[in-house]
């Protein structure tokens, strides 16, 4: 416990500007690449569609940015880290992309992005036609549907991604930058299908018969049965505790873990065994998702062997951050005061990124704390599990640089570490 309060407070004294910084300089990139990527949008929603999943890989690259900046005043994550901060960076961008996106679908910041994009791009468009009078809108308006179009994007970035794994050899380092984007946008493509899908399918299950009359029926208990329903009531909020306490701080502690590659060896056996059997073009697709799902296998895994007191702790302590960022904001929010819908329209994001300036620092420290002591553990071995992805970080792994530049306090704190890895 001492040696993790520690590393916290290392993490917080050398690392703090730098995660400010970073976190800053990914909302702002965000809310300038939706903007653009709306204007764009206005004039044709195809190259407004190539450009939003840009604006999601600007706030993945400072939160990969912030882990891996703090990795150095790790004892035992900063294990298998390469010479190279951009090689570690390359692997962690790629390894990354799709569990990300996954939770930021989950969470409802994709569908928020997208909503935002068709604002700006519909308001671009009637501007730009005479709001349908002067001029058909057309492919313009940023209205993104299920159809050709985002079917034919995301096969297209699925064939480059496995063009450019197969090229890998050869490939000059740039064709790295190039592999990322297409990595993003298929994924992109994909988590924005399946959430329309999704919508049609909830659309369609409201307007049937057995919805309505199962939905009748549960308002008769409830209004037959007062217990009954105080008892769903509960049941629902329980799971709603659960989601908030222990899915939540888990799916933060698993992109951690992808992010620093550290977990175990491989899949289970008869994934392990599919995975090598996959050939040609289909197999090579194929192949590059399971290796993305074996690095997510891998971080589950360290969380999972860490043992439920260290995850417990974490959760607290995740569960405490949640409240005192909850609470600060009302109290930011009390101390302006009350004012019109206009100067909340201009205020109240500027304040809101203040406040998270603040809190997604103290997030980043809680979560790489936790996951170091996971990986600290006897048991587990903190060994960087290899895969295609490795392979593909090299092209720029012959580059000398880091994340945050080596200094006096990376030097001074090694004597630390290894004061944390003998008393941890």
């Amino acid at each position: 416990m001492l040696s993790a309060l520690r590393i916290f407070g290392r993490i917080l004294a050398r690392h703090w500007p730098a995660l400010v910084a970073w976190y800053l300089g990914g909302e702002a990139l965000h809310t300038v690449l939706v903007e653009f990527a709306g204007f764009v949008g206005g004039h044709t929603t195809l190259g407004g569609l190539l450009l939003l999943p840009l604006a999601v890989a600007a706030r993945l690259v400072s939160y990969i940015a912030m882990y891996l900046t703090v990795r150095v005043s790790l004892p035992h994550a900063r294990v298998g880290a390469t010479a190279s901060g951009y090689a570690d960076f390359a692997r962690a961008l790629l390894t990354a992309i799709l569990p990300f996106f996954a939770f930021y679908a989950s969470w409802g910041m994709l569908d928020a992005d997208q909503k935002e994009f068709f604002v700006i791009a519909s308001r671009v468009a009637f501007a730009a036609t005479g709001y349908g009078l002067g001029e058909e809108i057309g492919d313009r308006g940023g209205l993104i549907s299920v159809g050709l179009l985002p079917v034919t994007v995301l096969v297209i970035a699925l064939l480059v991604r496995a063009a450019l794994s197969r090229l890998r050899e050869r490939a000059p380092a740039w064709t790295l930058v190039l592999a990322a984007y297409a990595e993003v946008l298929w994924t992109f493509m994909l988590f924005t299908l399946v959430g329309q899908w999704w919508s049609g399918v909830r659309e369609w299950l409201a307007g049937r018969a057995g919805v309505a009359w199962f939905d009748g029926f549960g308002d008769w208990v409830a209004e037959s049965f007062p217990p009954l329903a105080s008892v769903w009531e509960m049941v629902l909020w329980l799971i709603g505790v659960v989601v908030a306490a222990v899915v939540v701080p888990a799916a933060w502690l698993a992109v951690a873990g992808v992010i620093y590659g550290a977990g175990f060896a491989s899949l289970p056996a008869g994934l392990q065994r599919r995975t090598e059997s996959l050939r040609g073009a289909v197999g090579g697709l194929s192949r590059a998702l399971l290796q993305r799902l074996e690095d997510l296998w891998s971080a589950v895994a360290a969380i999972w062997r860490g043992g439920p007191l260290l995850f417990g702790l974490f959760a607290v302590a995740y569960a405490l951050w949640a409240l005192a960022e909850r609470l600060g904001t009302r109290e930011v929010l009390r101390l302006i005061g009350g004012h019109d819908r206009d100067f909340w329209a201009a205020v109240l994001p500027l304040v809101l990124v203040g406040v998270a300036a603040v809190a997604e620092p103290l997030r980043v420290a809680i979560v790489a704390t936790a996951f170091d002591a996971v990986i600290g553990r006897r048991d587990v071995d903190p060994a960087a599990s290899g895969s295609l992805l490795d392979e593909e970080s090299h092209l720029v792994g012959s580059a000398d640089g880091d994340v945050e530049p080596e200094g006096t306090a990376r030097v001074i704190g090694q004597e630390e570490d290894r004061e944390d890895v003998v008393g941890g």
